[in-house]
Protein backbone atom coordinates (compact mmCIF):
# COMPACT_ATOMS: atom_id res chain seq x y z
CA UNK A 1 0.00 0.00 0.00
CA UNK A 2 0.97 3.32 -0.84
CA UNK A 3 0.47 6.89 -0.41
CA UNK A 4 1.69 9.95 -3.27
CA UNK A 5 5.04 10.17 -2.63
CA UNK A 6 6.19 7.65 -0.26
CA UNK A 7 5.46 3.94 0.80
CA UNK A 8 3.37 3.27 3.58
CA UNK A 9 3.82 -0.61 3.72
CA UNK A 10 7.65 -0.15 3.86
CA UNK A 11 7.19 2.33 6.47
CA UNK A 12 4.68 -0.01 8.86
CA UNK A 13 6.69 -2.64 8.56
CA UNK A 14 10.18 -0.86 9.80
CA UNK A 15 7.70 0.36 12.37
CA UNK A 16 6.63 -3.19 13.27
CA UNK A 17 10.27 -4.22 13.45
CA UNK A 18 10.61 -1.76 15.83
CA UNK A 19 7.67 -2.57 18.12
CA UNK A 20 9.04 -5.90 18.33
CA UNK A 21 12.48 -4.78 19.76
CA UNK A 22 10.29 -3.05 22.43
CA UNK A 23 8.40 -5.93 23.07
CA UNK A 24 11.58 -7.31 24.60
CA UNK A 25 12.39 -4.42 26.72
CA UNK A 26 12.01 -5.96 30.64
CA UNK A 27 10.99 -3.50 33.42
CA UNK A 28 14.52 -3.78 34.93
CA UNK A 29 16.15 -2.52 31.70
CA UNK A 30 15.32 0.69 32.25
CA UNK A 31 13.93 3.04 30.11
CA UNK A 32 14.26 6.95 29.38
CA UNK A 33 11.87 8.64 26.73
CA UNK A 34 13.59 12.36 25.87
CA UNK A 35 11.54 14.36 24.13
CA UNK A 36 10.99 18.09 22.98
CA UNK A 37 9.08 20.65 24.83
CA UNK A 38 6.46 22.11 21.71
CA UNK A 39 2.95 20.69 21.40
CA UNK A 40 3.74 18.07 18.90
CA UNK A 41 7.13 16.95 21.49
CA UNK A 42 4.90 16.50 24.63
CA UNK A 43 2.03 14.52 22.28
CA UNK A 44 5.06 12.09 21.08
CA UNK A 45 6.46 11.49 24.18
CA UNK A 46 3.00 11.03 25.57
CA UNK A 47 2.32 8.44 22.98
CA UNK A 48 5.94 6.34 23.51
CA UNK A 49 4.87 6.80 27.41
CA UNK A 50 1.25 5.21 27.42
CA UNK A 51 2.04 2.75 25.29
CA UNK A 52 5.20 1.72 27.49
CA UNK A 53 3.26 1.93 30.45
CA UNK A 54 0.03 -0.64 28.71
CA UNK A 55 2.95 -2.74 28.59
CA UNK A 56 3.47 -3.21 32.56
CA UNK A 57 7.01 -0.82 31.56
CA UNK A 58 7.38 2.46 34.02
CA UNK A 59 9.99 4.71 31.94
CA UNK A 60 11.12 7.59 32.65
CA UNK A 61 10.87 10.79 30.94
CA UNK A 62 12.71 13.50 29.91
CA UNK A 63 11.69 16.94 28.22
CA UNK A 64 14.69 19.39 26.40
CA UNK A 65 14.67 22.40 24.58
CA UNK A 66 16.77 20.76 22.25
CA UNK A 67 19.55 18.06 21.82
CA UNK A 68 22.89 19.19 22.52
CA UNK A 69 26.03 18.12 24.52
CA UNK A 70 25.01 18.87 27.71
CA UNK A 71 21.77 15.99 26.81
CA UNK A 72 24.05 13.25 26.18
CA UNK A 73 26.35 13.72 28.80
CA UNK A 74 23.27 13.17 31.02
CA UNK A 75 22.26 9.81 28.94
CA UNK A 76 25.79 8.46 29.53
CA UNK A 77 25.53 9.26 32.91
CA UNK A 78 21.79 7.58 33.80
CA UNK A 79 21.88 3.93 34.35
CA UNK A 80 18.55 3.42 31.86
CA UNK A 81 20.19 0.93 28.99
CA UNK A 82 17.31 1.47 26.72
CA UNK A 83 17.10 5.87 25.34
CA UNK A 84 14.00 6.22 23.21
CA UNK A 85 13.85 9.81 21.52
CA UNK A 86 10.73 11.40 20.68
CA UNK A 87 10.74 14.55 18.06
CA UNK A 88 14.38 14.38 18.30
CA UNK A 89 17.38 13.02 17.16
CA UNK A 90 17.72 12.27 13.38
CA UNK A 91 19.13 15.49 13.05
CA UNK A 92 21.58 15.06 15.87
CA UNK A 93 23.03 11.60 14.41
CA UNK A 94 26.94 13.30 14.75
CA UNK A 95 26.06 14.16 18.50
CA UNK A 96 24.61 10.69 19.27
CA UNK A 97 27.72 8.87 18.43
CA UNK A 98 29.35 9.95 21.61
CA UNK A 99 26.54 7.24 23.41
CA UNK A 100 27.60 4.23 23.82
CA UNK A 101 26.20 1.09 25.86
CA UNK A 102 22.90 2.17 25.40
CA UNK A 103 20.15 0.95 22.95
CA UNK A 104 18.92 3.68 21.22
CA UNK A 105 16.05 4.09 19.75
CA UNK A 106 14.62 7.53 17.38
CA UNK A 107 11.11 8.37 16.77
CA UNK A 108 11.55 11.67 14.50
CA UNK A 109 10.13 13.51 11.82
CA UNK A 110 12.78 15.59 10.99
CA UNK A 111 15.42 15.62 7.82
CA UNK A 112 17.71 12.80 8.96
CA UNK A 113 21.42 13.70 9.27
CA UNK A 114 22.90 11.33 6.62
CA UNK A 115 25.29 9.43 9.07
CA UNK A 116 25.78 6.13 9.98
CA UNK A 117 25.05 4.83 13.85
CA UNK A 118 23.97 1.85 14.86
CA UNK A 119 20.52 3.06 16.32
CA UNK A 120 16.73 1.89 15.36
CA UNK A 121 14.70 4.86 13.76
CA UNK A 122 11.53 5.36 12.43
CA UNK A 123 11.03 8.34 10.34
CA UNK A 124 8.47 9.37 7.07
CA UNK A 125 11.58 10.84 5.59
CA UNK A 126 13.01 7.47 5.21
CA UNK A 127 10.46 6.03 3.55
CA UNK A 128 9.42 9.17 0.84
CA UNK A 129 7.18 11.12 3.19
CA UNK A 130 7.70 14.49 4.22
CA UNK A 131 7.62 14.85 8.09
CA UNK A 132 7.36 18.45 7.55
CA UNK A 133 3.44 17.85 6.52
CA UNK A 134 2.35 14.47 6.14
CA UNK A 135 3.74 12.90 9.21
CA UNK A 136 4.39 14.70 12.84
CA UNK A 137 6.68 13.20 15.82
CA UNK A 138 3.19 12.07 17.58
CA UNK A 139 2.09 10.43 14.40
CA UNK A 140 4.98 8.49 14.05
CA UNK A 141 5.12 7.63 17.77
CA UNK A 142 1.28 6.93 17.12
CA UNK A 143 1.67 4.57 14.52
CA UNK A 144 4.70 2.71 16.73
CA UNK A 145 2.01 2.71 19.89
CA UNK A 146 -0.39 0.96 17.71
CA UNK A 147 2.05 -1.51 16.17
CA UNK A 148 2.67 -2.34 20.08
CA UNK A 149 -0.66 -3.03 20.70
CA UNK A 150 -3.67 -2.75 18.63
CA UNK A 151 -5.36 -1.14 21.56
CA UNK A 152 -3.32 1.72 21.79
CA UNK A 153 -5.51 3.63 18.68
CA UNK A 154 -7.03 5.53 21.61
CA UNK A 155 -4.15 7.64 21.57
CA UNK A 156 -4.93 8.85 17.78
CA UNK A 157 -6.23 12.13 19.37
CA UNK A 158 -2.45 12.91 20.58
CA UNK A 159 -1.32 12.16 16.78
CA UNK A 160 -3.85 14.97 15.60
CA UNK A 161 -2.95 17.12 18.33
CA UNK A 162 0.84 16.49 17.18
CA UNK A 163 -0.04 17.26 14.03
CA UNK A 164 -1.84 20.79 14.21
CA UNK A 165 0.94 21.86 16.81
CA UNK A 166 3.22 21.43 13.95
CA UNK A 167 0.82 23.13 11.49
CA UNK A 168 0.54 20.30 9.60
CA UNK A 169 -2.46 20.80 8.32
CA UNK A 170 -1.07 21.66 4.65
CA UNK A 171 -4.09 20.17 2.42
CA UNK A 172 -7.15 22.19 0.71
CA UNK A 173 -8.91 24.49 3.83
CA UNK A 174 -6.56 23.28 6.60
CA UNK A 175 -7.29 19.92 6.28
CA UNK A 176 -4.19 17.06 7.01
CA UNK A 177 -2.57 15.60 4.76
CA UNK A 178 -0.39 12.04 3.84
CA UNK A 179 -0.23 9.81 6.76
CA UNK A 180 -1.72 13.22 8.80
CA UNK A 181 -4.95 12.34 6.91
CA UNK A 182 -5.15 8.79 7.23
CA UNK A 183 -4.65 8.70 11.22
CA UNK A 184 -7.63 11.34 11.29
CA UNK A 185 -10.16 9.14 8.49
CA UNK A 186 -9.25 6.50 10.67
CA UNK A 187 -10.03 8.60 14.04
CA UNK A 188 -13.35 9.72 12.67
CA UNK A 189 -14.51 6.30 12.28
CA UNK A 190 -13.65 5.40 15.37
CA UNK A 191 -15.84 8.15 16.57
CA UNK A 192 -12.77 10.15 18.00
CA UNK A 193 -12.59 12.91 16.16
CA UNK A 194 -15.37 14.95 14.12
CA UNK A 195 -14.61 17.45 11.34
CA UNK A 196 -16.25 20.47 10.65
CA UNK A 197 -15.33 23.38 8.48
CA UNK A 198 -15.44 27.15 10.63
CA UNK A 199 -13.45 29.78 11.19
CA UNK A 200 -9.79 28.61 12.33
CA UNK A 201 -10.31 30.69 16.03
CA UNK A 202 -8.94 29.85 19.09
CA UNK A 203 -12.02 27.46 20.53
CA UNK A 204 -14.12 28.00 17.76
CA UNK A 205 -16.15 25.41 18.55
CA UNK A 206 -16.36 26.30 22.84
CA UNK A 207 -15.41 29.52 23.65
CA UNK A 208 -17.67 32.85 23.47
CA UNK A 209 -16.99 34.69 20.10
CA UNK A 210 -15.49 37.45 21.24
CA UNK A 211 -13.17 35.03 23.13
CA UNK A 212 -12.58 33.38 19.92
CA UNK A 213 -10.95 36.79 18.71
CA UNK A 214 -9.52 38.10 21.37
CA UNK A 215 -7.37 34.52 21.84
CA UNK A 216 -6.15 34.03 18.74
CA UNK A 217 -2.56 34.43 18.06
CA UNK A 218 -1.89 32.48 14.84
CA UNK A 219 -2.81 33.84 13.02
CA UNK A 220 -2.24 37.35 14.25
CA UNK A 221 -5.45 39.49 13.97
CA UNK A 222 -3.92 43.25 14.13
CA UNK A 223 -5.94 45.60 16.08
CA UNK A 224 -8.24 42.35 17.20
CA UNK A 225 -5.81 39.75 19.05
CA UNK A 226 -5.50 40.33 22.94
CA UNK A 227 -8.27 43.10 22.58
CA UNK A 228 -11.34 42.44 23.94
CA UNK A 229 -13.02 45.09 23.46
CA UNK A 230 -11.89 46.17 20.22
CA UNK A 231 -13.58 42.56 18.97
CA UNK A 232 -16.26 43.38 20.91
CA UNK A 233 -16.69 46.60 18.93
CA UNK A 234 -15.88 44.25 15.63
CA UNK A 235 -18.71 42.07 15.58
CA UNK A 236 -20.85 44.31 16.60
CA UNK A 237 -20.32 46.74 13.99
CA UNK A 238 -21.01 43.54 11.46
CA UNK A 239 -24.80 44.30 12.69
CA UNK A 240 -24.65 40.82 15.53
CA UNK A 241 -25.40 41.70 19.45
CA UNK A 242 -22.07 39.81 20.95
CA UNK A 243 -24.37 39.12 23.86
CA UNK A 244 -27.19 37.20 24.81
CA UNK A 245 -30.51 38.24 26.05
CA UNK A 246 -29.49 37.02 30.14
CA UNK A 247 -25.80 39.42 28.96
CA UNK A 248 -23.70 36.13 28.41
CA UNK A 249 -21.29 36.09 25.98
CA UNK A 250 -21.99 34.11 22.68
CA UNK A 251 -21.12 31.36 21.17
CA UNK A 252 -20.93 30.50 17.53
CA UNK A 253 -23.26 27.90 18.28
CA UNK A 254 -25.50 31.16 18.74
CA UNK A 255 -25.32 32.13 15.70
CA UNK A 256 -27.44 31.68 12.36
CA UNK A 257 -26.32 30.45 9.36
CA UNK A 258 -26.46 33.62 7.63
CA UNK A 259 -24.68 35.42 11.03
CA UNK A 260 -21.72 32.92 10.88
CA UNK A 261 -21.66 33.87 7.20
CA UNK A 262 -21.76 37.78 8.55
CA UNK A 263 -18.72 36.96 10.82
CA UNK A 264 -16.90 34.77 8.14
CA UNK A 265 -16.68 37.20 5.59
CA UNK A 266 -16.30 40.27 7.58
CA UNK A 267 -13.21 38.20 9.34
CA UNK A 268 -11.51 38.33 5.94
CA UNK A 269 -12.41 41.35 4.57
CA UNK A 270 -10.80 43.19 7.64
CA UNK A 271 -7.64 40.84 7.70
CA UNK A 272 -7.06 42.05 3.48
CA UNK A 273 -7.41 45.38 4.93
CA UNK A 274 -4.34 44.98 7.11
CA UNK A 275 -2.25 43.83 4.08
CA UNK A 276 -3.25 39.68 3.67
CA UNK A 277 -3.89 38.73 0.43
CA UNK A 278 -6.81 37.47 -0.34
CA UNK A 279 -5.50 33.52 -0.79
CA UNK A 280 -4.04 34.48 3.03
CA UNK A 281 -7.21 36.12 4.29
CA UNK A 282 -8.92 33.17 3.35
CA UNK A 283 -7.12 30.56 5.28
CA UNK A 284 -8.63 31.88 7.92
CA UNK A 285 -11.31 29.28 7.08
CA UNK A 286 -10.56 25.59 6.84
CA UNK A 287 -11.32 22.59 8.92
CA UNK A 288 -11.91 22.36 12.37
CA UNK A 289 -11.12 19.57 14.08
CA UNK A 290 -13.12 18.00 17.63
CA UNK A 291 -12.85 16.04 19.75
CA UNK A 292 -16.09 14.86 20.98
CA UNK A 293 -15.77 13.34 24.14
CA UNK A 294 -14.29 16.40 25.56
CA UNK A 295 -16.15 18.81 27.67
CA UNK A 296 -18.38 21.37 25.28
CA UNK A 297 -16.80 24.18 26.83
CA UNK A 298 -13.81 23.17 27.78
CA UNK A 299 -9.69 24.13 26.49
CA UNK A 300 -9.33 20.14 24.97
CA UNK A 301 -12.14 19.90 22.96
CA UNK A 302 -11.02 21.95 20.01
CA UNK A 303 -8.09 19.80 18.66
CA UNK A 304 -6.18 23.41 17.29
CA UNK A 305 -6.54 24.78 21.14
CA UNK A 306 -5.73 21.54 22.95
CA UNK A 307 -2.38 22.13 21.00
CA UNK A 308 -1.97 25.37 21.85
CA UNK A 309 -2.58 24.52 25.60
CA UNK A 310 -0.03 22.17 25.71
CA UNK A 311 2.13 23.99 23.70
CA UNK A 312 1.71 26.91 26.43
CA UNK A 313 2.89 24.16 29.03
CA UNK A 314 6.02 23.36 27.37
CA UNK A 315 7.19 26.91 26.58
CA UNK A 316 6.74 28.08 30.15
CA UNK A 317 8.27 25.19 31.23
CA UNK A 318 4.99 23.17 32.67
CA UNK A 319 6.07 20.06 31.30
CA UNK A 320 4.43 17.49 33.85
CA UNK A 321 1.26 19.97 33.51
CA UNK A 322 1.50 18.88 29.46
CA UNK A 323 2.29 15.64 30.28
CA UNK A 324 -0.50 15.28 32.62
CA UNK A 325 -3.00 16.19 30.28
CA UNK A 326 -2.30 14.38 27.35
CA UNK A 327 -2.35 11.01 29.98
CA UNK A 328 -5.73 12.04 30.59
CA UNK A 329 -5.75 14.36 33.63
CA UNK A 330 -9.23 16.30 33.39
CA UNK A 331 -9.30 17.62 36.95
CA UNK A 332 -7.00 18.80 38.91
CA UNK A 333 -4.52 19.98 35.49
CA UNK A 334 -7.73 21.76 34.12
CA UNK A 335 -7.73 24.04 36.73
CA UNK A 336 -3.69 24.95 36.32
CA UNK A 337 -3.96 24.91 32.85
CA UNK A 338 -6.24 27.84 32.57
CA UNK A 339 -3.94 29.47 34.95
CA UNK A 340 -1.45 28.40 32.09
CA UNK A 341 -2.55 29.74 29.25
CA UNK A 342 -3.49 33.46 30.61
CA UNK A 343 0.29 33.39 31.46
CA UNK A 344 1.19 32.28 27.54
CA UNK A 345 -1.01 34.70 25.57
CA UNK A 346 0.45 38.01 28.33
CA UNK A 347 3.99 36.49 27.33
CA UNK A 348 2.90 36.34 23.65
CA UNK A 349 1.41 39.81 23.47
CA UNK A 350 4.47 41.12 25.89
CA UNK A 351 6.83 39.91 22.75
CA UNK A 352 4.94 40.98 20.12
CA UNK A 353 5.00 45.00 21.81
CA UNK A 354 8.32 44.84 22.95
CA UNK A 355 8.84 43.88 18.51
CA UNK A 356 6.71 47.06 18.04
CA UNK A 357 8.32 49.38 20.07
CA UNK A 358 11.79 48.42 19.47
CA UNK A 359 12.27 48.76 15.95
CA UNK A 360 16.07 48.46 15.99
CA UNK A 361 14.81 44.39 17.15
CA UNK A 362 14.09 44.30 13.74
CA UNK A 363 16.34 43.45 10.49
CA UNK A 364 15.48 43.24 6.61
CA UNK A 365 18.32 42.07 4.10
CA UNK A 366 17.46 41.06 0.40
CA UNK A 367 16.54 37.88 1.05
CA UNK A 368 15.76 37.18 4.53
CA UNK A 369 14.14 39.27 7.86
CA UNK A 370 15.09 38.87 11.16
CA UNK A 371 14.43 39.92 15.10
CA UNK A 372 16.73 40.63 17.24
CA UNK A 373 15.49 39.30 21.07
CA UNK A 374 18.36 39.25 22.58
CA UNK A 375 17.36 38.19 26.47
CA UNK A 376 14.08 40.06 25.96
CA UNK A 377 12.36 36.88 24.37
CA UNK A 378 12.69 33.87 25.83
CA UNK A 379 14.65 31.24 24.10
CA UNK A 380 12.13 28.90 24.60
CA UNK A 381 9.21 31.31 22.76
CA UNK A 382 11.24 32.60 20.17
CA UNK A 383 9.97 29.64 17.63
CA UNK A 384 6.35 31.00 18.59
CA UNK A 385 6.57 34.43 18.07
CA UNK A 386 8.67 34.40 15.04
CA UNK A 387 5.70 32.13 13.54
CA UNK A 388 3.20 34.79 14.85
CA UNK A 389 5.36 38.18 13.69
CA UNK A 390 5.66 36.64 10.65
CA UNK A 391 2.11 37.20 9.39
CA UNK A 392 2.51 40.76 10.51
CA UNK A 393 4.09 44.58 9.37
CA UNK A 394 7.01 45.23 8.77
CA UNK A 395 7.49 41.80 8.04
CA UNK A 396 6.95 40.03 4.85
CA UNK A 397 5.86 36.41 3.53
CA UNK A 398 8.05 36.73 0.88
CA UNK A 399 11.47 36.01 2.49
CA UNK A 400 12.08 33.62 5.34
CA UNK A 401 11.91 35.20 8.85
CA UNK A 402 14.37 34.30 11.51
CA UNK A 403 14.32 35.44 15.20
CA UNK A 404 17.65 34.95 17.83
CA UNK A 405 17.23 34.69 21.41
CA UNK A 406 20.08 34.77 23.41
CA UNK A 407 20.69 32.31 26.54
CA UNK A 408 23.09 31.14 28.64
CA UNK A 409 26.08 32.50 26.31
CA UNK A 410 24.72 31.04 23.40
CA UNK A 411 22.37 31.92 21.07
CA UNK A 412 18.78 30.31 20.18
CA UNK A 413 17.75 30.36 16.60
CA UNK A 414 14.44 29.99 14.90
CA UNK A 415 13.27 30.38 10.99
CA UNK A 416 9.83 29.80 9.35
CA UNK A 417 9.05 30.07 5.58
CA UNK A 418 5.97 29.59 3.71
CA UNK A 419 4.68 26.71 1.03
CA UNK A 420 5.21 29.02 -1.68
CA UNK A 421 9.44 29.86 -0.89
CA UNK A 422 9.57 25.79 -0.28
CA UNK A 423 8.39 25.24 -3.85
CA UNK A 424 11.32 27.89 -5.07
CA UNK A 425 13.88 25.53 -3.11
CA UNK A 426 14.03 26.56 0.05
CA UNK A 427 15.11 24.18 3.33
CA UNK A 428 15.75 26.11 6.10
CA UNK A 429 16.80 22.59 7.99
CA UNK A 430 20.15 22.72 5.57
CA UNK A 431 20.27 26.46 5.71
CA UNK A 432 20.35 26.35 9.58
CA UNK A 433 22.53 23.69 9.37
CA UNK A 434 25.08 24.82 7.45
CA UNK A 435 24.92 28.44 8.39
CA UNK A 436 25.45 27.60 11.52
CA UNK A 437 28.27 25.14 11.48
CA UNK A 438 30.13 27.70 9.73
CA UNK A 439 30.14 29.55 13.61
CA UNK A 440 31.18 26.42 15.33
CA UNK A 441 27.38 25.49 16.09
CA UNK A 442 24.65 23.38 15.37
CA UNK A 443 21.28 23.46 13.43
CA UNK A 444 18.69 21.56 11.43
CA UNK A 445 14.79 20.74 10.90
CA UNK A 446 12.60 20.61 8.55
CA UNK A 447 12.30 22.46 4.85
CA UNK A 448 10.00 24.87 6.47
CA UNK A 449 10.81 25.49 9.78
CA UNK A 450 14.12 25.05 11.06
CA UNK A 451 16.66 25.93 14.46
CA UNK A 452 19.90 25.98 15.11
CA UNK A 453 22.03 27.70 17.92
CA UNK A 454 25.25 29.58 17.55
CA UNK A 455 27.81 30.97 19.87
CA UNK A 456 26.98 34.25 21.14
CA UNK A 457 27.44 37.44 19.35
CA UNK A 458 27.77 35.91 16.29
CA UNK A 459 24.02 36.87 14.95
CA UNK A 460 25.14 38.87 12.09
CA UNK A 461 27.59 36.68 11.06
CA UNK A 462 24.71 33.83 10.96
CA UNK A 463 22.38 36.18 9.11
CA UNK A 464 24.58 37.20 6.24
CA UNK A 465 25.40 33.42 5.73
CA UNK A 466 22.01 32.44 5.75
CA UNK A 467 20.77 35.84 3.75
CA UNK A 468 23.73 34.02 1.36
CA UNK A 469 22.16 30.84 1.04
CA UNK A 470 18.71 32.18 0.42
CA UNK A 471 19.68 33.73 -2.70
CA UNK A 472 21.49 30.87 -4.16
CA UNK A 473 18.49 28.40 -3.70
CA UNK A 474 15.30 30.58 -3.93
CA UNK A 475 16.38 33.05 -6.55
CA UNK A 476 19.61 30.92 -7.89
CA UNK A 477 21.63 34.38 -7.84
CA UNK A 478 25.71 33.70 -8.43
CA UNK A 479 27.76 35.18 -5.36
Amino acid sequence: MSLPGGSLQSFYERAESIAKSLSSISEEDGVLVISHLDADGLSAGSIMLQALLNRGISPMMRIVKQLDGDVVEEILKCSHRFIIFTDLGSGQKSLLKRIEGKELIVVDHHQPEQVELKMLELNPHLFGFDGSSELSAAGTAYILAVKMDERNKYLANLAIVGALGDIQDKGERSTLVGINAKIAEDAEKAGILTVKKGLKLYGFESRPLVQCMEYTLEPFLPGLSGDEGACYKFIKDLGIDPRRPDGSWKSIADLTREDQRTVINGVIKYLISHGLTSREAESIVGAIYIFPSESPDGPLRDAREFSSSINACGRLGRYGLGISICLGDRERALAELKEVAQEYKRAISGCLKWIGDNKGAIRILPHVQAIYGGTQIDDKMIGTIVSIAFNTKPFTTDRPIVGFASTAGVVKVSARGTPDLVKRGLNLGKVMKEASEKLGGTGGGHNIAAGAQIPAGKEDEFLDSADEIFAKTILGVKL
